[in-house]
């Protein structure tokens, strides 16, 4: 009879250990998706958050992107204002503030190491990532990928749902919605070697939606245009 007991006890513990596994899995496991629907444009409203040590700060306003490497977002103010415009694209970058009469323009490399700013230099290393399906089901690989950088790819249910790089810098990719068949992050937190914290929190977007390339043109008249360096310390 003890014997038997001991025997049920460990069936009961195995069922509910595989109880809590199928639950962790549940959503992006069994999520519907079209293999290899990527989002060729999106926009969306969204919040944002940068930490940096006991620094912090946080927005909301406007994001739109095209793939595969045009994006345009907007910080607005409390009070609806536009507080910073920041224009990618390829390896160019160029952040407005328009209160401020300034712009700072050039290569996403030319951007600094630490502060608000810093953020971005990796923004198209955050961008570019597998169409659903195409890759790994499950489980991590190291390999070099599309912008000729080596890293390492965390998947699950053929979506990709970490990176890292070797100098410490760390995507993660979550809330996934399926929207036309397009499996979308909604969620991505960004995380370097410095501790540098970035979040951004995609709010109803859409997909697959037609727009124009003079949307991610910057208006720089009247403007005063800086390199990145003068960023510094920001």
């Amino acid at each position: 009879m003890k014997h038997n007991n001991i025997v049920l006890s460990v069936r009961i513990l195995l069922l509910s250990v595989l109880f809590l596994l199928s639950s962790c899995a549940g959503p992006l496991a069994n999520l519907p998706y079209t293999k290899g629907a990527v989002a060729d444009t999106l926009s969306a409203a969204v919040s944002l958050s940068f930490s940096s040590g006991e620094r912090g700060m946080s927005g909301n306003g406007y994001l739109i992107y095209r793939r595969p490497d045009l994006m345009r977002l907007i910080v607005l103010s409390p009070f609806g204002t536009t507080l910073m415009e920041l224009y990618v694209n390829g390896e160019r970058i160029t952040i407005v503030y328009p209160g401020k009469g300034a712009a700072f323009a050039g290569r996403l490399a030319d951007l600094p190491e630490r502060g608000e700013s810093a953020g971005w230099r990796q923004v198209r290393w955050v961008m570019d990532v597998d169409p659903p399906g195409s890759a790994l089901r499950d489980g991590t690989l190291e390999r070099l990928n599309s912008l000729g950088v080596r890293e390492r790819v965390t998947f699950e249910n053929g979506l990709v749902t970490a990176k890292a790089l070797s100098n410490g810098d760390e995507a993660r990719y979550g809330d996934f919605e399926v929207i036309g068949g397009v499996p979308l992050a909604t969620e991505i937190v960004m995380e370097n070697a410095a501790g540098d914290r970035f979040r951004l929190k995609l709010n109803e977007p859409e997909v697959n939606t037609p727009l124009e390339t003079d949307v991610f043109t910057p208006r720089l008249d009247g403007l005063t245009v800086y390199p990145l360096a003068a960023l510094q310390g920001s």
